[in-house]
């Protein structure tokens, strides 16, 4: 029988629980506030798509050029945790800025910015899995990760959910509503990082 996982190994798992809920926000809420934003910046419905789509895609693309060379930092004995580090400061104060950003091209420039850095610090993390669980147990562990990092990220979107389709109730605009989703999705993901750190 399996043993439970170590005090590193939920760190570890925790980080996941973290990340996650930045991803669940971009592919939920975030193009919606988009679509807002670009509305009011009179971009039609085929403008906002395209220019949501080149965002996306070129964060994607500058993840699939870096990716290589950050993955050989990864290797370099003292590299990992420090880029780690620097990957989350871009990603999460890139994801809290997202909040203060009223105009769309402003907007999209932040985003690819804070998936630019959420990105790299999947590939610093990843390598992490070999240093903190025997070889045994690797799948394990990765899949805690994985099938936490789900249920994990519920919590935060429950509550940007209902900031945000809740604001009339609040007293609060949309944007100011966004901004605090925006804030409570980076102080999440950055709170479930320090036992890691």
């Amino acid at each position: 029988m399996d043993k439970a996982l170590t005090r590193l190994e939920k760190q570890w798992v925790m980080y996941d629980v973290g990340n996650s809920a930045f991803v669940m926000l971009v592919s939920t809420i975030m193009p919606i506030y988009f679509n807002y934003l670009a509305d009011q910046g009179g971009l039609s419905s085929v403008q906002y798509l395209a220019y949501w789509g080149y965002a996306s895609s070129i964060a994607t693309l500058l993840v699939a050029l870096s990716g290589p060379v950050f993955g050989t930092f990864s290797d370099i004995k003292g590299m990992k945790k420090p880029l780690f580090a620097a990957a989350i400061a871009v990603g999460a104060l890139g994801c809290a800025a997202l909040g203060f950003m009223k105009q769309w091209l402003l907007f999209l420039v932040v985003f690819v910015v804070a998936k630019f850095g959420y990105a790299v610090s999947l590939i610093f993390y990843d390598s992490m899995l070999t240093d903190i669980t025997e070889p045994e147990r690797m799948d394990r562990v990765s899949s805690s990760g994985y099938a936490w990092g789900y249920i994990g990220s519920c919590i935060p979107f429950v509550a940007c959910l209902g900031i945000v389709l809740g604001s009339d109730s609040l007293g609060i605009s949309m944007e100011m509503a966004m901004t605090l989703a925006f804030l409570l999705t980076a102080v999440w993901w950055l709170c479930m990082t320090l036992p890691l750190l």
